[in-house]
């Protein structure tokens, strides 16, 4: 005859219960790290550092060449300015490479795409063919090949005209495509605006709306909404692009002045 030990241990809980309990840690957890927040503090780079350096003192530089300080001699205001064009062509230089190195990556992601037969191949073989024809076509007008194209009278110095008038055409065809979108895109948002919720605001914009395209209409008749028009591009619509280009420059200002004192974070490691 056997007799069985009773154990110490309590019964395990139900799943339910157990699930629970785990729920209950992770919340007192949270809440305790809540109450108690240690941010990390970050490190300084030396590499940062450096680069922190390097854009304050040539960003003062270039300042300092451009618009030189009252009371400095004419030899140190001709020497930073020199220093300064320097500077300014060297970015230049920096951004022309960037935008190569850019059509580069945009050309291999257009010939992967269109290599794996992905969604979409065909617009990448047109983005292709189109860039392969826009180079083929410079290069033959800048070598003179495509002279006989050409209206008489020109020069050998002169920019080339063929490959200027296919990208003058190109941009305006698209220039007015997207025109012609953009006009039924704002007609149905206005209609958007009356459908969702009738007020002042959206009245008044639909109203400015439709007094701005009626009165492009070359209609003999509609002098007053033309008036009406040329009064709303003149007044509120340069109003507003003012106050935007103000905002554009006082934020260009403070980048400026954050990526001067080493405030900006793309310096930072």
């Amino acid at each position: 005859m056997t007799t069985g030990r009773r154990s110490n241990r309590p019964p395990a809980p139900p799943p339910a219960a157990a699930n629970r309990g785990q729920q209950n840690n992770r919340r007192a957890t949270r809440t305790a790290t809540a109450g108690n927040p240690r941010t990390p503090r970050r490190r300084t780079s030396i590499v940062a550092v450096f680069l922190t350096t390097i854009t304050v003192v040539f960003g003062l530089l270039t300042l300092v060449g451009l618009a030189p300080l009252p009371g400095m001699s004419d030899s140190t205001s001709q020497l930073l300015s020199e220093l300064s064009a320097i500077l300014i062509q060297l970015v230049t230089v920096v951004g022309a490479f960037a935008l190569i190195l850019g059509v580069l990556n945009l050309l291999s992601v257009h010939l992967n795409k269109f290599g794996k037969g992905a969604r979409g191949g065909l617009y990448s073989f047109v983005t292709l063919l189109t860039a392969v024809l826009v180079v083929v076509v410079h290069l033959l007008d800048r070598a003179g090949v495509l002279k006989a194209l050409e209206p008489a009278g020109r020069l050998p110095g002169d920019s080339p005209l063929l490959s200027l008038t296919l990208m003058d055409t190109l941009q305006v065809t698209l220039e007015s495509a997207l025109a012609g979108i953009l006009v039924f895109f704002l007609v149905y948002a206005a209609y958007r605006l009356l459908r969702q919720r009738l007020t002042g605001w959206n009245v008044l914009f639909l109203v400015a709306l439709i007094a701005v395209l009626i009165g492009y209409i070359p209609v003999a008749n509609l002098n007053t909404l033309s008036v009406i028009r040329d009064w709303l591009l003149r007044v509120p619509v340069s109003a507003g692009t003012r106050g935007i280009l103000i905002g554009v420059a006082l934020g260009t200002i403070i980048t400026g002045v954050r990526l001067l004192i080493g405030q900006d974070r793309s310096f930072r490691g």
